[in-house]
């Protein structure tokens, strides 16, 4: 049908790629973005990296205490979720910041 084709076409995201990466590193990034980690060793290993003193905006803005009481469970199970996530993605940050940086 012409009307979904012009449909599909007309809200398609459009997608660049860039340059591909080495086979053996894309490959580890493709299992990972697929499975489901383990939550020992993502604890474990946001661990080993901490929020280098220079970088403010890596650090994980604490819930505001003084509200927390006031706040529906839902919305508490959210931020905490939220929470974990924005803490792992810096820890990430950071391990690869290190890596460039040749540093721990």
């Amino acid at each position: 049908h012409r009307g979904l084709q012009y449909l599909a076409s007309r809200f398609a995201i459009p997608s660049q790629t860039g340059e591909p990466l080495q086979e053996d590193l894309a490959s580890s990034i493709n299992y990972l973005t697929s499975h489901q980690l383990q939550e020992q060793v993502m604890v474990e290993t946001a661990a080993k990296y901490h929020t280098p003193a220079n970088c403010a905006s890596l650090k994980v803005p604490a819930v505001n205490s003084s509200i927390w009481g006031y706040i529906g469970g839902g919305i508490k199970a959210q931020e905490m979720k939220l929470q974990r996530i924005l803490k792992l993605l810096a820890s990430g940050i950071t391990a690869f910041a290190r890596s460039v940086d040749g540093g721990p």
